[in-house]
């Protein structure tokens, strides 16, 4: 689908005050739209960011392909704003990927939530099912399977500076047995991590409510102002 459509349809602008100096884009996950990210866009709002909630057709296409036209889309932002990115499980990868392969200003900050960066066991699990493909698709889901590591190698480091939220119990075992070590139910603490992190914390949430809760908010926007999260 063309960047015209999904830049002006798939992008939701919130208001913000006018003398907002500060841009943050956001990115939802896999099988999501870009409604999963309105609590988190209202809290960044009231603080004064002016928001782009960036929707794409999460699973008909490569994230290579989605890091492409978000590379685009954030060319459109005013020149002299500064743009923050969050991401939201494979949204944090498209992002990754577009800030180590396409030119971004170093100033910038970057909180990646619940990130599968070394890929998801789950999805490697599941992917033999036809149910499981009939939902995820064939492209993008197989670029996160656990081992295949070829393209989430090639994602890189992102150029600027990067915190990381996770999800999990905080007991070692997690929330799912088939998941080693501590878990969010779908991406293990473990794949969260990834070199270069100037932060990391574990909230107590599965996957998906973990980008609705409050406190992830809390931490997106203290690791956004001040380059870390609050303890």
């Amino acid at each position: 689908m063309g960047l015209t459509r999904w830049a002006i349809a798939g992008c939701l602008l919130l208001s913000a005050p006018a003398h907002a100096e500060e841009a943050v884009i956001l990115l939802h996950g896999i099988m999501n739209k870009s409604f999963v990210m309105s609590p988190l866009a209202k809290a960044l709002t009231q603080e004064g960011y002016k928001v782009y909630n960036w929707g794409y057709p999460s699973t008909d296409g490569l994230i290579d392909q989605h890091a492409e036209r978000l590379s685009r889309f954030v060319a459109t932002i005013e020149p002299a704003k500064k743009v923050h990115y969050v991401g939201f499980s494979q949204g944090a990868i498209i992002i990754r990927y577009t800030l180590t392969h396409y030119p971004v200003k170093r100033d910038s900050r970057f909180v990646m939530i619940a990130p599968p960066n070394h890929g998801c066991e789950l999805a490697e699990d599941f992917y033999q099912y036809g149910w499981f493909r009939g939902l995820y698709g064939d492209k993008s889901i197989k670029q996160l399977f656990a081992q295949q590591n070829t393209f989430l190698e090639k994602c890189g480091i992102p150029k600027i500076e990067f915190g990381i939220i996770a999800g999990g119990k905080g007991d070692g075992r997690g929330h799912l047995d088939r998941i080693p070590g501590d878990d969010d139910g779908t991406i293990s603490v473990a794949s969260a991590h990834l070199k270069g992190e100037r932060d990391f914390i574990v909230l107590p949430h599965q996957h998906t409510p973990l980008v609705f809760a409050s406190d992830t908010a809390a931490q997106v926007i203290a690791f956004l102002k001040e380059g870390k999260f609050k303890r």
